[in-house]
This record gives C-alpha cells, sequence and structure tokens, in this order.
C-alpha cells in the first residue's frame, strides 16, 4: 500500500544545516515626500542606504537590491556589517517595512 504522507524536505533547505543560505533583515523607514506622489525610504539598521520612487513597492525593491550588494560585499571580504544597533525608529507619519533577504 503506498504512503500517504508527504515527503520531507531536507533540514539544509529549512536553514538548519549545513550549505543553508543566510537571511538578513533590511529594515525599511518610508516617508511621503510634500512635492509629489513620490515615496522616500531609507534602511534604519544598515547607514547611508536610501531611495525615492513613484510606489512603495519600486522603494523597497531598490532598497532589498542594494542591501543586498553591500552585504554581499561584507560577506565576501569577512568584514563585519556595521549594523545600527538598535534600528532608527520611525517618526510621525512614518511607515516602517521588514524584508527578508537572502544572499
Amino acid at each position: 500500500m503506498p504512503s500517504e504522507s508527504l515527503p520531507q524536505l531536507a533540514d539544509s533547505s529549512c536553514g538548519t544545516g549545513p550549505g543553508s543560505v543566510p537571511v538578513f533583515n533590511c529594515v525599511v523607514i518610508l516617508s511621503s515626500l510634500e512635492e509629489g506622489a513620490k515615496i522616500r525610504g531609507r534602511v534604519a539598521n544598515l547607514a547611508d542606504v536610501s531611495a525615492e520612487g513613484n510606489s512603495e513597492r519600486d522603494v523597497l525593491m531598490q532598497l532589498a537590491r542594494q542591501f543586498k550588494i553591500i552585504i554581499t560585499e561584507y560577506s565576501r571580504n569577512q568584514k563585519p556589517v556595521p549594523w545600527i544597533d538598535p534600528p532608527e525608529s520611525p517618526a510621525t507619519g512614518e511607515r516602517q517595512r521588514f524584508i527578508p533577504v537572502h544572499l
């Protein structure tokens, strides 16, 4: 009789074993610009990473791309990442988002 159970994933595919892909939290703070419908965003846990765009999605994509490039470079050079800890907090009128970034 065939088994009715579902196949199980290997531990490493769940990020718990050797060969797992590192994941980093990119904390983003978003705000609307006064002069139009543009959105501005900055990474709250890594300095000097910001972007502007016409939509939240555009800004989040730009920030995630920049964040990944920076973190990849630190990892490649085996240097510690200069995290802002604790991350900046959103001010009045700003919104916070979290992006999991896989290397």
